[in-house]
């Protein structure tokens, strides 16, 4: 991580009913391979908008791949129509209130922008 940059947070909303989950479980809610929360909700993972220098730390730090290849990965499964990418919104404060509003979203966030209204899974450094 560079000097200055914020950790980046992942949050959920406080009542989603998971202690913890692994950082697996969030790369495979991120790249489509898990559907299904093992209490058989489904997750609502939320995405920054294309260009934010957040989402591309983002996906580097926790799938450890450049965001060109996490990119070409989602555009292979739309195309076979076997997946739907993260929901896009266009800031932190966009995610931050989808979050606090919705029992299934997970979305991340510089930790600076954290508010009462989630809840951190972890931090990505």
């Amino acid at each position: 991580m560079a000097a200055g940059q914020p950790r980046i947070a992942v949050i959920v909303h406080p009542d989603n009913g998971f202690a913890d989950m692994s950082r697996k479980q969030i790369v495979d809610i991120y790249l489509g391979r898990l559907v299904s929360l093992p209490n058989n909700r489904i997750p609502l993972p939320l995405d920054q908008q294309g260009g934010s220098p957040l989402r591309e730390r983002f996906y580097e730090t926790l799938t450890e791949k450049p965001l060109a290849q996490i990119n070409a990965y989602w555009a292979r499964l739309m195309f076979s129509g076997r997946a739907t990418p993260p929901r896009m919104l266009p800031d932190s404060a966009s995610v931050l209130e989808t979050v606090s509003q919705n029992r299934d979203a997970i979305g991340y966030v510089e930790d600076d922008k954290v508010s009462p209204s989630v809840r951190v899974l972890f931090y990505l450094e």
